[in-house]
């Protein structure tokens, strides 16, 4: 079995940046775009008023060039956000993606049909939830994600972007007013289980491409508040969890740290062995900083 590939690309120019390491995936990316119909890029959007914590569009931009090299299939972006999306698709530059290019549709998953997925509780048994229609449905499946640290889950990358934020679950009224909260299904059943949880939602629907952002990354108080790290990088490949152990030692993490990487290795669902992982060890060790945690 070949290792897993991971690209790293220098460079601040983020739309650039994230169309060349898209690039650099080879034919394996054309192959997957030209048999697609549908693709669904989940981008996060964690906050409408806090940009640093959100996908940048230019990433999103620079992704859809490369994808527009090969295909002119069906292009969703969407997110189902903590504190909203639609705010954020007008905050962040989003509507504008509906002027730049043709069949783009932005998707507010909080208002999405839903299908049958699975959560893990304390005791180990499964819990019925819903998961996106639109993003099951799509036959070439995204994730971009920014780099950022989080109080409970240590890392914010690929796999966590991809299986909460296409998770669906009702409103409720909190402090900061209307939010898409999941903790009642995740950290109130220990965190055992919600790194469990993350694992087993990303092993029922997994993504094809995995893509992080880490021109502006941010450290500390994640993944809603903390500080810019400027790491002018992008990461890109075919494997979310060898791609975010890649992320997570650049950001000071050992992997096997980090519960739902485990839990997804574990499970087969990708390789978190950076010794078993193609990617530069000496470029690796370059860029490797000492993120701030999350108090």
């Amino acid at each position: 079995m070949s290792m897993p590939k991971v690209i790293l690309v220098e460079g601040d120019n983020r739309r650039k940046a994230v169309r060349e390491a898209v690039h650099s995936l080879g034919e394996s990316f054309v192959d997957l775009v030209k048999a697609a119909k549908r693709i669904f890029i989940k981008v996060n959007l964690e906050h409408y008023e806090l940009p640093l914590a959100a996908t940048h569009v230019d990433a999103v931009r620079g992704l859809v060039d490369e994808i527009r090299q090969y295909s002119r299939a069906d292009i969703f972006v969407g997110d189902a956000a903590h504190y909203g999306t639609k705010p954020a698709f007008t905050n962040f530059g989003y509507d504008r993606l509906l002027e730049d290019y043709q069949r783009v549709a932005l998707v507010d998953l909080n208002d999405d049909q839903a299908v049958v997925g699975h959560t893990v509780r304390a005791d180990g048994s499964l819990q019925e939830i819903h998961r996106s229609k639109t993003v099951s449905d799509c036959d070439l499946r995204i994730s971009l994600a920014p780099m950022k640290t989080h109080r409970d889950l240590g890392v914010g990358l690929t796999v966590t972007n991809w299986s909460l934020g296409t998770w669906l679950v009702p409103p409720r009224i909190g402090t900061h007013g209307r939010v898409w909260a999941r903790f009642p299904w995740l950290q109130n059943e220990g965190m055992t289980a919600c790194h469990q949880s993350i694992a087993q939602l990303y092993q029922e629907l997994p993504c094809h491409i995995a893509i992080v952002d880490a021109v502006l990354a941010m450290e500390g108080a994640g993944p809603v508040e903390g500080t810019p790290v400027a790491m002018n990088l992008v990461l890109a490949g075919l494997d979310a969890v060898a791609v975010d152990a890649v992320g997570a030692t650049l950001m000071g993490y050992d992997p096997y740290a980090i519960g739902y990487l485990v839990n997804c290795s574990e499970r087969g669902l990708g390789v978190i062995d950076m010794s078993k992982i193609d990617v530069p060890p000496l470029q690796v060790e370059q860029l490797r900083r000492k993120f701030i945690r999350a108090g």
